[in-house]
């Protein structure tokens, strides 16, 4: 948490917030966004959604996600985390920026050369994100550079022996990559360069979905 800030006074702020709706910087299906500023301090607020069982598995995932920040701690390309608040608001940096869908990079090259070295080291250090294919997950900032969001179904590799884990984390890889090819050819795939085709090779999930998408198309 920020050294400076009482967690008292942002959890009061918080539910105030959620309250009066009020500092809503977005909201979704698993919970609001809020934005807190104060003296030249920017902070993200992810908070839970729902009732019962919805808003513990929503505040399961916040958990998750805080621990998934915690293991990329000092990794560029990702807000820095300032851990839970009440052990169920997730604290951010927030970024100045805008999401890859509203705003593509001025220079594309660098930028996608720059995610991918992020998305390589992410992986080093035990955490695929598993949901890049999402134009609001890839954040491109004010300086043109790439930022990763919202990884509430990343995926963590576990040490030692975890067959399953060590199956899904290696699937979120390749979901990962995927999405770096997708959107660094605009989802044209048939422009992809040969030295990039490596990086792209579609899960059984992936091509199922597609073909679903097209059958409601029709």
């Amino acid at each position: 948490m920020i050294k400076h800030l009482d967690q008292s006074v942002l959890k009061q702020w918080i539910e105030d917030s959620l309250s009066n709706n009020t500092n809503i910087l977005a909201a979704g299906y698993q919970g609001k966004t809020l934005l807190y500023q104060n003296d030249g301090l920017n902070v993200v607020i992810k908070t839970p959604h729902g009732q019962g069982l919805a808003k513990y598995l929503h505040s399961h995932m916040l958990r998750h996600e805080a621990q998934a920040y915690q293991q990329l701690k000092n990794l560029k390309g990702t807000p820095a985390c300032y851990g839970l608040i009440d052990n169920k608001y997730l604290a951010l940096e927030f970024i100045d920026g805008d999401p890859i869908r509203s705003k593509r990079p001025i220079d594309e090259k660098k930028y996608f050369q720059k995610l991918f070295i992020i998305i390589e080291q992410m992986h080093d250090q035990g955490v695929a994100h598993m949901d890049l294919k999402k134009k609001d997950n890839l954040m491109v900032t004010h300086h043109d550079e790439p930022c990763m969001l919202d990884f509430g179904v990343a995926v963590i590799q576990k040490k030692g022996f975890h067959p399953v884990n060590h199956f899904l984390f290696n699937l979120a890889r390749r979901f990962d990559y995927n999405a770096w090819v997708k959107h660094k050819y605009h989802n044209n795939m048939h422009n992809i360069e040969d030295a990039d085709k490596i990086y792209y090779q579609r899960t059984l999930i992936e091509k199922t979905a597609k073909k679903i998408k097209r059958t409601f198309k029709l």
